[in-house]
């Protein structure tokens, strides 16, 4: 009799214990690349770091004279995807035809992504700036528009390209992690592209979730 509760029990919880195996061994198995250039101290590597600093526009003030520095902080963005819009790719809406079609389209699947669009600005009462980035709006509230200054713009799109793929150019995504190093690039113009982005960015947020409930349990059991 007693074996059969076992048996009832076990078939119950089955599929609910196979769902957890098959997600963590995910997490486990399946490892996301490092970019940029790397260093070793002793026997560890050390994995390149970006710039997380950016500039946006004041809230209450069209005066692009005012842009205010803004830190993308690892508690309210510990994982983000940034783009970089040259001057010359303003006009090219293709650009980020991709991540358009997920927001008219499949909005659920990355409504809790927090994307980041950078644009030059040159911040001397420069207003062009706004009516090129109302160009390029998408409309989503986890879309944020930031900018940098023009003069140097390269430099800082250089921090995010450092030893990059050669294929890489700018209007791609880049995903960066609490670390803030970078763990992928995604060509914005194509779909599958903005899907890639979405699963691997799913993949670290488990990852991440799964460190922090171990470090958890390690503290409480002290």
């Amino acid at each position: 009799m007693k074996n059969k509760k076992l048996l009832f029990f076990v078939i119950l919880l089955f599929p609910a214990l196979l769902k957890i195996i098959l997600e963590f061994t995910t997490i486990n198995s399946r490892k996301l690349s490092y970019y940029g250039p790397k260093e070793l101290a002793g026997k560890d590597t050390v994995f390149y770091k970006v710039n997380s600093v950016f500039k946006k526009l004041p809230a209450t003030s069209a005066d692009t004279s005012l842009m205010n520095t803004v830190e993308i902080d690892t508690t309210n963005f510990p994982i983000y995807a940034v783009c970089f819009i040259k001057q010359s790719y303003k006009k090219d809406n293709y650009r980020l035809a991709g991540l358009s079609e997920y927001v008219q389209y499949k909005k659920d699947k990355i409504k809790l992504i927090p994307f980041i669009i950078v644009t030059p600005c040159d911040g001397n009462g420069d207003t062009t700036c706004l009516s090129d980035m109302e160009k390029l709006s998408i409309g989503s509230p986890n879309i944020k528009n930031l900018y940098w200054n023009h003069t140097s713009f390269d430099s800082l799109n250089v921090s995010y390209f450092k030893a990059k793929p050669v294929y890489i150019d700018y209007s791609f995504f880049v995903l960066v992690d609490k670390n803030r190093h970078i763990r992928g690039y995604y060509d914005a113009r194509y779909i599958s592209e903005i899907k890639r982005l979405t699963e691997e960015y799913q993949h670290l947020r488990l990852k991440e979730e799964k460190e922090q409930m171990i470090q958890t349990n390690k503290i409480e059991s002290k």
